[in-house]
């Protein structure tokens, strides 16, 4: 039962005193206030009543002594029991020691009477109380209102995030299987670009969440591409020059659709700048260094290893020997040095990989990529310490 002065007409008070005069004075002092008054001649007959939870109190009056259990000895086990800590408890003494009272208070006890007392200070002492502790238990009632409010909210938001990444896994779906038609040669290209992405991701450093995101979004690196002709796309010999400025244009539209799509910046930023190059002179940007998104240049080295170990409809796959003395060669040029470094030195787990997602065997509509999107900035730039070199 909620102690409340608004809703209670009459506190409920428990008094504890062993001597029948002092418990008589006392419940006619505060029954004159119209509290309701529990009266009881030892400490375990209080505690008992309260321990069945009848009529909860609102304050207590014990006398400090009293045999069997002192007014002390009530003190204690009562502020032990959370649900009771609040309530005002008033110790009765005639003993005019200060350690008494000292005891009392730093046990838990909120006030002093002294005997002989005068009703009227007694009342005055326990409306006081009251009223504080009326107001705490409005305060506390309000936390709980608000703290209600909070969770609710809390939960409202999380129903909408899991709601828009369930849209975006399925837009990410989508996406995945238009870029798998168009480019058949692929294969198992998209899976084996996820893992080495979040390979890398997890042995740099960055946090779980990061890491997922980086697989999720790896897959959409190349995702522009369903806006470029087949016969570029799916030239079985060297591009020229004009065919290659078309073949660029992959990275811009990518960006566009994933833009138009509202996904993650990170799945923005793969899509827009996996072909940048460390040393400046990648597309469609020429950023260099750390200028790239870090999630840019981990897909970008993914990306390129793949290429290199694996057929495709224009090569034949490179020994693997070769790929790694390709990607030594590329380090600092092509490839951020640290990242390098990484996936060489988990060599045993690329090849894993590699063995794991082994290859097993109408034009799209264009948009307009005329003009270069914001110079994207990192997805992960507060975790991006990878490749500044001192």
């Amino acid at each position: 039962m909620e102690s409340n002065l608004t809703e209670k007409k009459s506190p409920v008070i428990y008094i504890a005193d062993d001597e029948d005069n002092n418990l008589f004075i006392m419940k006619a002092t505060l029954k004159a206030e119209a509290y309701r008054v529990h009266a009881f001649k030892d400490g375990m007959s209080l505690l008992d009543f309260l321990n069945q939870g009848t009529e909860p109190p609102d304050l207590m009056l014990l006398d400090v002594m009293m045999p069997g259990l002192s007014g002390f000895d009530v003190l204690r086990e009562v502020r032990s029991i959370p649900r009771y800590a609040r309530v005002p408890i008033v110790m009765v003494t005639g003993l005019d020691d200060i350690q008494h009272k000292v005891t009392g208070l730093d046990t838990g006890a909120d006030d002093y009477v002294g005997k002989p007392f005068h009703p009227l200070e007694v009342r005055a002492r326990v409306r006081s109380l009251l009223r504080i502790k009326l107001l705490g238990d409005q305060i506390e009632k309000s936390n709980l209102l608000l703290s209600d409010e909070k969770l609710h909210l809390e939960s409202l938001v999380r129903e909408r995030t899991l709601e828009l990444e369930n849209t975006t896994l399925g837009v990410v779906a989508a996406l995945e299987k238009a870029n798998e038609l168009n480019d058949t040669d692929t294969g198992m290209h998209l899976l084996r670009v996820c893992s080495y992405s979040e390979l890398i991701a997890r042995e740099i450093g960055l946090p779980g969440q990061a890491v997922v995101r980086i697989r999720r979004f790896a897959s959409l690196h190349d995702v522009g591409k369903v806006g470029l002709p087949d016969e570029v796309l799916k030239k079985p010999g060297p591009l020229t020059q004009a065919e290659f400025d078309v073949m660029k244009r992959h990275t811009v539209m990518g960006y566009e659709m994933l833009t138009l799509a509202r996904s993650d910046p990170m799945a923005r930023n793969i899509a827009l700048c996996h072909h940048e190059k460390f040393n400046g002179r990648g597309y469609p940007y020429g950023l260099a260094g750390t200028d790239i998104p870090l999630e840019a240049r981990i897909v970008a080295l993914a990306d390129v290893f793949d290429a290199l170990t694996t057929r495709r409809c224009y090569k034949n796959a490179y020994p693997l020997e070769m790929a790694r003395r390709t990607i030594e060669e590329e380090r600092g040029k092509h490839f951020d040095p640290a990242l390098v470094d990484i996936h060489l030195g988990r060599w045993d787990d690329i090849r894993e990989i590699l063995k794991r997602y082994q290859d097993t065997g109408t034009q799209a509509a264009q948009f307009d990529a005329g003009a270069l999107p914001t110079k994207p900035r990192s997805a992960l730039w507060e975790y991006d310490t990878v490749g500044k070199e001192s």
